[in-house]
């Protein structure tokens, strides 16, 4: 596995590291104990409540969705946490896989605005790319429920740094095989919509959650394959030459 540092550090330490010591551990079987999934998606939940201005008298202010749950994925002030979706997402990876599925709040490192005064930080942005740098597969999930305001652009600028738009003569800094996006047919969003095309990122629809797990699964087999006629590295450092 190695250190996977890549020149990527937080605190004088690599942000692998923090990463091994800060993720949830999966159970002692399923794939590969040293796979490391990176799961980005929407953290908040549509809500019509703050959409239409009567949006409140709405008995049920969420719309139905096979993986936003509004019994259960709501905080305590009323707001949806498409987050804790997907927090369920990777408890089910690990559970199901073995792997260390993760989210970027997973990760005990202050962004600019958490951080108090004097104290290390990183930004949102430069998190998502160490973490995915790092990382053996990048899982991008995106239904209806989830507002993809601001993940849409930071999609793009992740695979973006990594040199994978269409026609960018810089080498590849990471396979396209290791990034796959998962949505439901029902979903649509311009930025997301032009990935596919822009930076030959493969789509894969689901309909339930469980579809969504059972595909995800083919997508890590096919990660954790040793094929020594193609190897697919984790991560291609740049060496200045």
């Amino acid at each position: 596995m190695g250190d996977r540092d890549y020149g990527f550090t937080f605190d004088g330490e690599p942000v692998f590291t923090h990463i091994q010591q800060d993720v949830p551990q999966p159970p002692e079987s399923g794939l590969d104990q040293d796979l490391f999934v990176f799961v980005m998606g929407p953290y908040t939940a549509f809500d019509a409540g703050y959409v239409y201005d009567d949006g409140e008298q709405l008995e049920n202010p969420f719309i139905a969705d096979p993986l936003f749950d509004p019994e259960s994925h709501v905080t305590a002030d009323g707001r949806g946490s498409f987050r804790q979706a997907l927090e369920d997402i990777c408890t089910s990876f690990r559970e199901e896989f073995g792997v260390h599925a993760f989210l970027a709040t997973d990760v005990a490192i202050p962004t600019e605005q958490e951080a108090g005064d004097d104290e290390p930080s990183m930004s949102v942005l430069d998190q998502s790319v160490a973490f995915a740098a790092v990382s053996d597969a990048i899982v991008f999930v995106f239904t209806k429920a989830g507002l993809t305001t601001g993940v849409g652009s930071e999609v793009g600028a992740i695979l973006g740094e990594f040199h994978l738009r269409r026609g960018n003569p810089e080498p590849v800094r990471k396979p396209h095989e290791r990034f796959r996006i998962f949505k439901t047919a029902d979903f649509s969003s311009a930025s997301i919509d032009e990935i596919p095309s822009t930076y030959g990122i493969d789509t894969v629809e689901f309909e339930e959650k469980e579809e969504l797990v059972r595909r995800t699964q083919h997508f890590l087999a096919n990660i954790e394959r040793d094929d020594p006629d193609r190897p697919l590295p984790v991560f291609n450092p740049y060496t200045g030459v």
